[in-house]
């Protein structure tokens, strides 16, 4: 197996394609000060090499695409990462590198696929801590997601929701949106989760009789106080842990079949007995 066109561009020395990223890497030498230690002034040498590689939104993108997909090849990297056209081929192999050299990314040159380290997953989780923070410190109005993290609040994300989940028409979206968006800072809610943005637009789209589209939004779930009585009853439930998700599924997926499979006549009969 050859290596390709794009793998071996890996061996670019010259920038001449890469933008504008902050790069550091020529102030590093600067530590005239003799009073640091050898050993000090190496540490802080290469963290703020770290830093300097990390100011490159692409370079952070490459190392989420890494967490989340796994070891990828050259090219799965390159074409997920946005680089999908060969002028880009050098940019892309420049930031590569860059991560490479500062061990946030490894290559394993028997499967020729490229994963993220464990240097690179404590990086990138500190990224995001930065960067939940400072949404926070902002001021700004934040939302904790259901994939637990903090983002700033986006109506935009609301009307692509009704959009792409409950097949709303993009003109009454934006309507309902813009109504939710009006009590989130009305209410001035100091928690604000996903969880309540869609609770807050189901009860909208109730109040203008849209009772089709809110079944299709709604979440399915169990009470929290279901959920404790469960937990607490530990002891008497078939299997422990196990028995509770099982139970858990089992009535997360019969309201899903209740409420948006079968016909109203037919599920209103299976209640009724």
């Amino acid at each position: 197996m050859t290596m390709s066109e794009d793998e071996l561009t890996m061996d670019l020395d010259s920038d001449d394609d890469v933008d504008s990223d902050l790069d550091l890497d020529s102030d590093m030498d600067d530590d005239s000060d003799p009073k640091r230690g050898g050993i000090l002034q190496s540490t802080s040498k290469r963290v703020r090499m770290i830093f300097s590689v990390m100011a490159s939104p692409n370079r952070i993108d490459i190392l989420r695409i890494l967490n989340s997909k796994g070891p990828l090849t050259y090219s799965e990297l390159k074409s997920l990462a946005g680089f999908k056209s060969k002028k880009e081929s050098g940019k892309f192999a420049y930031h590569l590198r860059k991560l490479l050299r500062q061990s946030l990314v490894a290559l394993n040159k028997s499967e020729r696929r490229y994963t993220i380290t464990n240097l690179g997953k404590l990086v990138l989780s500190l990224a995001r801590q930065i960067e939940e923070r400072s949404i926070i410190e902002s001021g700004k109005m934040y939302v904790r997601t259901s994939g637990e993290s903090i983002e700033e609040f986006n109506s935009h994300k609301i009307i692509q929701s009704l959009v792409r989940e409950g097949s709303l028409p993009l003109e009454l979206a934006q309507k309902i949106t813009e109504e939710v968006e009006n009590r989130i800072y009305k209410y001035q809610i100091t928690y604000l989760t996903g969880a309540i943005i869609r609770e807050m637009v189901n009860s909208v789209l109730l109040e203008h009789g849209h009772e089709e589209y809110r079944n299709k939004l709604s979440r399915l779930g169990m009470p929290v106080y279901d959920v404790q009585e469960m937990v607490s009853n530990l002891d008497d439930v078939d299997n422990g842990a196990e028995g509770i998700l099982f139970n858990a599924g089992q009535r997360i997926f019969a309201e899903r079949l209740l409420t948006n499979v079968l016909p109203k006549d037919v599920a209103d009969s299976h209640l009724s007995g």
